[in-house]
Order: structure tokens, then sequence, then C-alpha cells
């Protein structure tokens, strides 16, 4: 994504906005490569807070999850969520490439949210703009490319639900 449209989103079009960001970016990228490695659970999810990730308490992040890069902020997770090795988390789309293809797949930033008590399982995309449900569980490998319902176990690509946990979570 060119640096100017980040820029403009953050509304730092200006010499010192882009110094400011282009220090804030090169940050979060050296903390993205320490969590990559970091084995302490506990430590991944403070040092991807520090990356601006707005994580709540009690969350697991597992090893290799990989944050959007560049809006890194746009993304939120509940309380006592974990999230499985190997997932990715998206909050914006774009083609790099200059490519006519712009035009009809213009660059979008949304937030993505994921609820209280979530569980996602290893291998999960997560498009940008999705919302996550509180106490859903999104299966193995899914793709998710739309908003998923509270309490339910969605599976799939597309991801699609697959039962409602409404029942089983009675108390």
């Amino acid at each position: 994504m060119p640096a100017k449209e980040v820029l403009e989103f953050y509304h730092l079009n200006t010499p010192l906005g882009a110094v400011w960001y282009g220090l804030k970016f090169v940050g979060r990228f050296i903390l993205d490569k320490i969590a990559f490695f970091t084995f302490i659970k506990s430590w991944r999810t403070v040092i991807h807070r520090w990356r601006g990730v707005k994580i709540g308490k009690d969350v697991y992040i597992g090893h290799e999850v990989i944050f959007d890069r560049v809006f890194t902020d746009q993304i939120s997770i509940g309380d006592h969520t974990s999230i499985g090795d190997r997932t990715i988390i998206s909050a914006h789309a774009n083609i790099p490439s200059d490519t006519i293809l712009k035009k009809i797949y213009p660059r979008r930033i949304m937030p993505t949210k994921i609820g209280k008590g979530v569980w996602i399982m290893p291998g999960v995309i997560i498009a940008p703009g999705v919302t996550i449900g509180d106490e859903s569980v999104i299966a193995t490998g899914s793709v998710v490319t739309k908003d998923v319902p509270p309490r339910t176990l969605v599976a799939g690509v597309p991801a699609k639900v697959v039962k409602d946990l409404n029942e089983l979570l009675k108390e």
C-alpha cells in the first residue's frame, strides 16, 4: 500500500507525520518478529498489544499468528479469547501492484473485531471487516469472510455456520 494512502488514513499528511509513522511502522515490524519467536505465551500477548492490537484480558495468542502489519490498531480481541497457531487476521485489503484491477478492487480498510470467549483454532484466515460474535468457535483451516453470529461453530472455505452452540451452553 502506498505510504501516502496510509498517512492519509491516519491524518499524518505532513513531513513530520511521515517520519513519526515511519518510526512507528518499523517499531511494529520489529515487535512482530520478536513475537514470532517468543515461546512464552503471555509475552506474545503483551508484544502484540505494544504493536497496537487491542487485546482484552486473559487472551491466548498461539505461535506464528499474523496480525495486519499496516493497520494493526484496527484489530480488537475480546477477553478470554484463544487464537490458534498460524492464524492470519487482517484489517485491510489492496492490490499492491499497479494494475487496472484497482478500479474494481479499491483499497479497503475495515476494523476486524473478535468477541469475548472466542476459540479460533489453528490455521484460520480472517478477512478485513469481519466481526466474530462472543463465544463462537472457528474450526481449523477456515476462511472467515463474513460476520460470525455469537455462540456458533463455523467451518469451511468460506466459513459457514455448522452448529448453533446456544443449547449446549445453557446453564
